[in-house]
């Protein structure tokens, strides 16, 4: 009995992993292909925090704090970079600048990163 619970857990674990992912990966989006071009992935996710905050951590924290200037909010975080705004979660990580991208490819991002809030 505890055997085939433990076995029906863990499957469902990873089942429910897996769902996350799937939608993730299959993203074809302008935004997150550049996300994924640029490295980004190496310290932020989705839905988990990493190094980083999560994508969906990024956009409710902006949307919350800056109603309808979170994207200029983050478009200035990918540009010059930021350091300490998400202490609260324990996260010390600084992110560095991403200017080099340029105003169309930094808009692209942080749109697809306020999409992550819905």
């Amino acid at each position: 009995m505890k055997v085939k619970f433990l076995a029906t857990a863990a499957f469902g674990a990873c089942m429910l992993f897996a769902g996350s992912n799937i939608s993730f990966a299959g993203d074809k989006s302008p935004g997150y292909k550049l996300v994924k071009a640029n490295g980004c992935l190496a310290c932020h996710s989705v839905d988990q925090n990493k190094v980083g905050p999560s994508y969906k951590v990024i956009a409710q924290t902006n949307k919350k704090l800056y109603a309808k200037d979170a994207i200029k909010h983050i478009e200035e975080a990918i540009e010059k970079g930021s350091k300490g705004v998400y202490k609260k979660l324990g996260i010390t990580a600084v992110m560095p600048p991403y200017g080099y991208l340029g105003k169309e490819k930094i808009e692209t991002i942080a749109k697809w990163i306020l999409s992550q809030s819905k």
